[in-house]
């Protein structure tokens, strides 16, 4: 249950068109006569065409900044900034002491420096933070009231996360009409939203896609037998039928696809993997694919060895694994998963970084490089950065007179762009999470952590 809840609280968190004129000359052709001029009279002077006349200095209108909606003004943009409680969480919850530090200093850091370039076309953000608690809804419908009724933000960033609180995100895109740039929205929770719901990562359903397709471009698809699709809860079903079809589009057998009907509880859970993996040694299964948390059903497998191969759906929230491996993972076989790696390699990305060291005086460090007691700062700063880099682009291309449509109709032309730490993403009328990079992981029994077996994959081809 410890890693479940530490998995669900830490899930993470950014162009102008120039405009011409033409200015078209004509020029005036003068006949030549046949008739010879009289020799008694003087030729006229010949009068010299004037020089090339230049054209009209074109000025570029000034860009003109009003109170264009709820939360801009001429001068600011309101942002608020939900994220969790760390301190107070580890105060009721005295049994987790989770490490993360929370986020508002390292998002205040970040926005210093956008309003420092400038702002976003002149226009100062101006930042509000709301904390909640990751577990039930209450702390997270307070922090949406008090954000949209009271204070009447532009748009939210972040978003909530971690069971009973993700929920409450519809609060923000739906009930109150207000922009959402972060946590990750289903398909049904898209369809409902009333204003643009966006975000940096990938929903779990294109995850399924993606991961198909990295495995593909890879070769790593091949050796990988038949595969039964196992989901951490029913709600997993539209997800678990998506990437069997898309296997299968691959030439790959899924005879089996079912999901567990008692999360929560790893005595029920053990009880009815059992059952199902006899049904998997019948059909001849070598691979699992887990989608969502089911860290109850891969324990008991590691404890099984290697009889099959395991294949992770998101591997970007088992980042933990490298502070505190499950048990038994020593005796498992291979293991993989798509995930980011976290590093400074991305100079954008470094730079966040280095602003965020330099104002706080702490180091920033990946979670693979953190000790079971070091304070863990890179999910404030990164997700912070990448989410506050989305708002600022799509909120320029926007335009002057920003307004929730202008936003929307700027996100759906958007296209690919850049955003730190992910070489490829991207954002359309159909596509709203806009990271398109994955890695092939694979879990290093040595090493006791993940290591990259691919480079940075762009999962939209």
């Amino acid at each position: 249950m410890k890693s479940s809840l530490i998995t669900a609280c830490c899930a993470l968190i950014l162009f102008f068109s120039a405009c011409g004129g033409e200015e078209e000359s004509k020029s005036k052709i003068v006949p030549s006569t046949t008739t010879a001029a009289p020799t008694t009279t003087a030729a006229p002077t010949t009068t010299a065409a004037p020089t090339t006349t230049a054209a009209p200095t074109t000025t570029a209108a000034p860009v003109v900044l009003t109170d264009s909606f709820r939360g801009v003004t001429a001068e600011t943009i309101k942002v608020g900034f939900t994220s969790i409680d760390f301190e107070l969480f580890n105060e009721q919850f005295p049994g987790l002491n989770l490490t993360y530090a929370n986020y508002p200093p390292m998002v205040d850091v970040l926005v210093e420096d956008l309003n420092a370039r400038g702002g976003i076309l002149g226009r100062k953000v101006e930042i509000i933070h709301r904390l909640f608690l990751p577990v039930g809804p209450l702390t997270a419908e307070v922090a949406c009231v008090e954000l949209t009724e009271d204070e009447e933000v532009f748009a939210v960033l972040n978003g909530f996360a971690g069971p009973g609180a993700e929920g409450v995100n519809e609060c923000f895109a739906d009930t109150y009409e207000t922009i959402l740039v972060g946590a990750k929205p289903t398909v049904e929770q898209l369809e409902r939203a009333r204003a643009s719901w966006i975000t940096s990562d990938m929903n779990l359903s294109r995850r399924g896609q993606a991961f198909v397709s990295l495995l593909r471009q890879t070769d790593s698809l091949e050796g990988l037998g038949r595969i039964m699709i196992w989901g951490a809860n029913p709600e997993s079903g539209p997800v678990m039928d998506e990437v069997k079809e898309l296997l299968e589009l691959q030439g790959v057998s899924v005879p089996i696809v079912t999901s567990n009907e008692n999360t929560g509880d790893e005595t029920a859970t053990i009880a009815f993997l059992e059952v199902v993996l006899e049904k998997a040694r019948s059909e001849d299964v070598s691979t699992i694919w887990f989608v969502g948390e089911a860290i109850y059903a891969m324990e008991y497998l590691f404890g099984l060895g290697d009889e099959f191969n395991l294949l992770l759906h998101n591997g970007d929230s088992l980042n933990m694994w490298s502070q505190e491996p499950p048990p038994e993972i020593e005796n498992s076989g291979l293991i993989l998963t798509n995930k980011a790696f976290d590093s400074r390699d991305d100079p954008s990305f470094a730079r966040c970084m280095d602003l965020v060291e330099e104002a706080l005086e702490i180091e920033v460090r990946p979670p693979d490089k953190l000790g079971p007691e070091d304070t863990n700062y890179w999910p404030g700063t990164a997700g912070s950065c990448q989410f506050l880099s989305l708002f600022e682009t799509v909120a320029t291309a926007a335009g002057p007179n920003l307004t929730n449509e202008t936003f929307a109709q700027a996100a759906a032309s958007m296209g690919d762009f850049s955003l730190p730490g992910y070489k490829y993403v991207s954002l359309g009328s159909d596509k709203f999470d806009a990271r398109d990079s994955l890695i092939l992981g694979r879990w290093s029994k040595e090493e006791e952590q993940w290591e990259a077996i691919s480079g940075e994959i762009n999962t939209s081809e």
